[in-house]
């Protein structure tokens, strides 16, 4: 574990210099890989048998290929390419180097803005949150088991990329949608749902600028959902906000909350556990209990509070409904 990060790093700046794209076309002797990716021979040699190693590529006769799983998850034509988590946790890699300095001090190791101060943190982010769910099937996973058939309206709250919503619209006709976010994010999902989604859905979906931290939440809506949204806040934040989201519904509407939903102890799941390290590093919020989520949604009114958990592997995370009387 304690040697984890340089296999961690070595996919990271592989994916970044065009490794797996090049290969992509076929199998390439380590002299070849330097030149299509402006290494020096030696050198891309040496990482190209660390991966080879990790099982990212075959060595055969001297020559580099790619394996499935690298043909599936890191070349950017496959429906489930993973690179754009990848791509982001990269970006992060100065973060992680004062994670001893956030520990003394409990503040963050930058400023906390959702990535919203330039465009190009903006879309690394936010489509490292699309390639990150596309990949695993959270969002088919949702829409597959989240029933709405009794919706006609749902908000996608901080939705990022409009990955769940795109599911879930798919799967209830009836449903219009809209994405609650920051203008910047929504820049970058309005190219993200121009690139990949038919014109009939991506009509259905309104794209408003909103900030839940400042104002109240339009409506009134059937649905509100949001998914990795309270672990990026405080308690305080995470309270406000469940009766921000009361008040904008509908009577008999509900609220979804898709997040690493902890035990009482807040060290299961694992995942969640660990991840909180990098809200430490880059926000106020952690990964929060099933008990402190509750606590919040009946706080505000909410009733009929439950949990589904997603099967693991492959998924890490639980659903939390609520529902306003």
């Amino acid at each position: 574990m304690a040697g984890g990060h340089a296999e961690a790093r070595a996919i990271q700046i592989a994916l970044k210099i065009g490794v797996f794209e090049r290969l992509g076309g076929g199998g390439l002797a380590a002299d070849g890989l330097a030149s299509a990716i402006g290494g020096n021979p030696r050198a891309t040699g040496i990482l190209a048998n660390a991966l080879a190693a990790m099982g990212l590529l075959h060595k055969i006769e001297d020559r580099f290929h790619l394996d499935q799983s690298a043909r599936r998850f890191l070349v950017e034509t496959s429906p489930e390419y993973l690179g754009g988590m990848i791509l982001f946790d990269a970006a992060l890699w100065d973060e992680w180097a004062r994670l001893e300095d956030s520990i003394r001090s409990g503040a963050p190791a930058r400023t906390p803005d959702m990535f919203q101060s330039t465009p190009v943190a903006t879309a690394r982010f936010i489509r490292a949150m699309d390639s990150l769910v596309r990949a695993r099937g959270d969002d088919r996973w949702t829409a597959e088991h989240l029933d709405l058939g009794f919706a006609r309206s749902i908000a996608d709250l901080g939705g990022g990329p409009g990955t769940y919503l795109v599911e879930l619209l798919k799967r209830f006709p009836d449903l219009r949608g809209a994405i609650w976010d920051l203008p910047a994010t929504l820049e970058v999902a309005q190219r993200i749902l121009i690139e990949r989604d038919a014109p009939s859905i991506v009509e259905r979906i309104e794209l408003r600028e909103v900030d839940y931290s400042t104002s109240e939440l339009p409506g009134p809506v059937d649905v509100i959902f949001m998914s990795n949204i309270i672990h990026s806040e405080d308690e305080v934040v995470n309270a406000s906000l469940m009766a921000k989201c009361f008040r904008a519904l509908n009577s008999g509407g509900i609220v979804a909350i898709k997040d690493h939903i902890m035990n009482r102890e807040l060290t299961e799941p694992a995942a969640g556990a660990v991840f909180s390290l990098y809200l430490l590093l880059t926000t106020h919020g952690r990964d929060y209990s099933f008990d402190e989520t509750a606590g919040w949604l009946c706080a505000a009114g909410f009733i009929d509070v439950g949990m589904t958990t997603l099967p693991s592997p492959p998924f890490t995370s639980s659903i939390v409904t609520a529902r306003k009387p």
